[in-house]
């Protein structure tokens, strides 16, 4: 197995006084992220066909895998 950067979103920070330019960040940051898992959404339901290094072709299924903790235990 492995994995593969497909997009880099950066973290939003508040920046004083200039509200208007982090909701703006804001909403490209969020339809950007919508394009992304839309086009995985209808790649993981029919997957797509993929030639590897050694010439055999694979058919692949994205996913995405999310790791959540809170850390209360600690």
């Amino acid at each position: 197995g492995g994995g593969c950067v497909v997009g880099w979103l950066p973290i939003i920070t508040k920046e004083e006084g200039k509200t208007r330019y982090t909701n703006y960040k804001c909403i490209i940051w969020h339809e950007v992220f919508h394009f992304i898992l839309d086009k995985l959404a209808k790649l993981s339901k029919i997957g797509y066909k993929y030639e590897c290094y050694d010439k055999i072709t694979q058919w692949l299924f994205p996913l995405i895998l999310i790791l959540s903790i809170d850390y209360e235990e600690l």
